[in-house]
């Protein structure tokens, strides 16, 4: 028979215990490790930079509130689409930028790419340029960065401010040849939830003149898109009517001033469209100096053959409605951001 354990015996077991929750713990500490602001900020900025942003609202007020020509913002669109190319590092990004609306509509791409530092706080975006007319390729996941441009002192540094990141170039370090003048920019990017504001100037070295952008130095104020599938039907029929109707269909818009122009297949063809546009007021326009509310609008126009414009009607709702729809009895819009054949059946 063995002996009963001694009062040491027992004391050891309890140092034994207490040491043994003591490498646990430390152990669980060990598996949270604390990296930088920047590295976290990182991932927040990865998530939030992809999509389609827009400055349709900015043009358009620019005009309704008759600024000067120097002054006014042209109609600008920006597409940041994540990509796979490992030779850029591991937060990448295809962005690409149009000018202007339709077939004169100016296009170039770059390469844009994200990472922590050099600030404990801070967040590098690089853009790697394209400088030639042709698409993006096919390839690019296979591309290296010596392929494109980056000129040294060009990249913006990213800090966290109230919902949103400021980037900034370093104070005159981005400086360059451009068409047959050294000039230098000092921009700057901010980007929220909701929106992209660009700030890109060029000033000539020599005398400090600025040579792009516009008169008041105002950044350019791009809003996030949302896509919408729509489609017509020619006539309206509603109210159960059976009677036959043709359908325009698979249109797929977003809101930042998406238009789909299409021919009538009536025996008198028309030039008919449909444009959304997510509104953001930029002035007042309510009597008493009332506060006007931002809204969703969709607009019915037809194109004559004298070339003029004809806008049959308009209806707006929420700014943040998932569907909107015109009934003119003689065609009828609908708009949604759910295709119909992935809406689900409720009560």
């Amino acid at each position: 028979m063995s002996a009963a354990p001694s009062r040491f015996s027992h004391i050891w077991i309890g140092v034994c215990a207490i040491l043994l929750q003591f490498t646990c713990l430390t152990r669980a500490w060990a598996q949270g490790q604390d990296s930088t602001p920047g590295e976290r900020n990182l991932l927040v900025m990865a998530e939030l930079l992809p999509g389609h942003y827009d400055n349709v609202n900015q043009h358009y007020f620019d005009g309704r509130r008759g600024l000067q020509e120097s002054d006014r913002h042209a109609r600008v669109a920006t597409t940041i689409t994540a990509i796979k190319a490992p030779a850029f590092g591991s937060h990448v990004f295809l962005w690409v930028n149009e000018t202007g609306t339709g077939e004169s509509a100016q296009r170039s791409w770059r390469v844009a790419t994200l990472a922590p530092g050099p600030g404990d706080d801070e967040v590098t975006m690089r853009h790697y340029l394209h400088m030639g007319s042709e698409p993006v390729p096919t390839d690019l996941a296979s591309w290296t960065p010596d392929r494109l441009q980056r000129t040294p002192g060009c990249d913006y540094f990213f800090k966290r401010r109230a919902e949103h990141f400021q980037g900034k170039q370093r104070t005159r370090a981005c400086e360059f040849d451009w068409q047959g003048e050294r000039v230098y920019t000092d921009n700057e990017i901010a980007l929220s939830r909701d929106e992209l504001w660009v700030h890109d100037h060029k000033w000539t070295v020599k005398e400090g003149r600025r040579i792009t952008g516009v008169s008041s130095a105002e950044p350019y104020w791009l809003e996030r898109s949302r896509p919408f599938h729509c489609y017509a039907d020619m006539p309206g029929v509603g109210g159960g009517i059976d009677i036959p109707f043709e359908r325009y269909d698979d249109v797929l818009l977003n809101d930042k001033g998406g238009t789909y122009w299409f021919d009538t297949r009536e025996q008198t063809s028309r030039r008919l469209g449909f444009s959304l546009r997510r509104v953001t007021w930029h002035v007042l326009n309510e009597a008493n100096g009332n506060f006007n509310r931002n809204s969703l609008v969709l607009y019915v126009m037809e194109k004559m053959a004298d070339g003029s414009l004809k806008d049959h009607g308009y209806v707006f709702t929420d700014p943040d409605a998932e569907r909107i729809a015109v009934n003119l009895k003689w065609i009828l819009v609908n708009c949604a951001m759910t295709r119909r054949d992935a809406a689900r059946p409720v009560m």
